[in-house]
């Protein structure tokens, strides 16, 4: 493992990308860093690269927290992907950036894809928005029982007093 010892270094390392073992520290240590100019370039990566590095990249975003919001749009795009392990580190991503983003993750409890929605709601269970709720409460209604049950969950967690009157009238 390269050993990084400025963020500018690790930033040039990601600039130049030739030996992939390099970038992968690179991106790591960004994201560890909170380092939040490298935003827009880990959110190129989570677009178009790799799915490893697009992982990776994904974590880095989630590390960076809520400075990454710029990220939402293309993370909330990657979770249509087929990899259930890029979905997973993508869902964790948003989880990390936390309030910034709710309103596309509510967004997504609609996406024709179930594992988009499952991932939406748990992510929303997770970051515990109130927001959330009216949206959790009509995923109660969807057509898949997996959605069902974590839109539940959500709902669970978040525990304000109109997500227990919905979960309590069902």
């Amino acid at each position: 493992m390269t050993a990084f010892t400025t963020v500018e270094e690790a930033w040039h390392e990601l600039q130049a990308a030739e030996n992939a073992e390099i970038r992968a520290d690179a991106i790591v240590f960004l994201g560890e860093q909170r380092y939040a100019p490298s935003v827009p370039q880990l959110t190129e990566l989570v677009r178009e690269s790799d799915p490893g590095t697009r992982y990776l990249a994904a974590k880095a975003l989630g590390e960076i927290g809520d400075e990454a919001e710029a990220a939402v749009p293309t993370l909330l795009s990657a979770l249509r992907d087929n990899d259930m392990f890029l979905r997973a580190g993508i869902a964790g991503a948003l989880i990390k950036i936390g309030y910034p983003a709710v309103p596309g993750l509510t967004k997504a409890l609609f996406d024709p894809n179930r594992a988009v929605r499952r991932a939406a709601c748990k992510a929303l269970g997770k970051i515990g928005s109130e927001r959330a709720v009216p949206a959790l409460i009509y995923t109660l209604n969807d057509g898949n029982a997996g959605v069902r049950k974590f839109a539940r969950e959500a709902l669970e967690r978040i525990d304000t007093p109109a997500a227990r009157d919905a979960l309590d009238s069902r």
